[in-house]
């Protein structure tokens, strides 16, 4: 019984970490800015309709902003850009007007899911810069993720392949 006690209070306390604390000298105050270049995501309940996970800029935006604070960034600033990539005035200025040291900017540039519910496996294209107050690009990847979910989750939950997509991009920012 005191196993059992001991196991469940250590996975508890595990569960409710405290976020990483970024490094001194490091930049930690953060806007974010997404865009996208994939229209819509395919859904597959009214739950994901009605919570906005069918449109590609609403998860990018959400699971972005959780990664990073899980990272220990302070997001002071979001934007969800029209265009399909956003612009480097568009991006200063979001930067200006929250007295942010940097923008995160994402850009979800394709999706393909024809066999996730076949196979359980979507293939995710994204990019993810930094940028400076002056909007010099301090860093840039693109990334193209093959994403493997389980056949249940592939099946009622449409928008995991992308959330984990992001989730491995934005570890990558310095």
């Amino acid at each position: 019984m005191r196993v059992r006690l001991f196991l469940l209070l250590s996975l508890l306390l595990t569960a409710c970490a405290a976020p990483q604390v970024r490094p001194p000298g490091a930049i930690r105050k953060v806007v974010v800015v997404v865009g996208s270049r994939v229209d819509a995501l395919p859904t597959n309940s009214y739950r994901e309709d009605l919570m906005g996970e069918g449109n590609p800029r609403t998860v990018l935006s959400g699971q972005t902003q959780a990664v990073l604070r899980e990272r220990g960034f302070d997001v002071v600033g979001v934007r969800i850009s029209d265009a399909p990539a956003p612009a480097t005035q568009e991006v200063v200025s979001l930067i200006r007007e929250n007295g942010a040291e940097a923008a995160v900017v994402v850009v979800l540039n394709w999706v393909d899911v024809t066999v996730i519910q076949a196979l359980g496996r979507a293939d995710v294209i994204l990019e993810s810069g930094l940028v400076s107050p002056s909007g010099q690009l301090l860093w840039h990847k693109e990334s193209r993720t093959a994403t493997t979910i389980g056949m249940y989750q592939s099946q009622t939950d449409h928008s995991s392949y992308l959330r984990k997509a992001i989730i491995q991009a934005v570890n990558e920012i310095p």
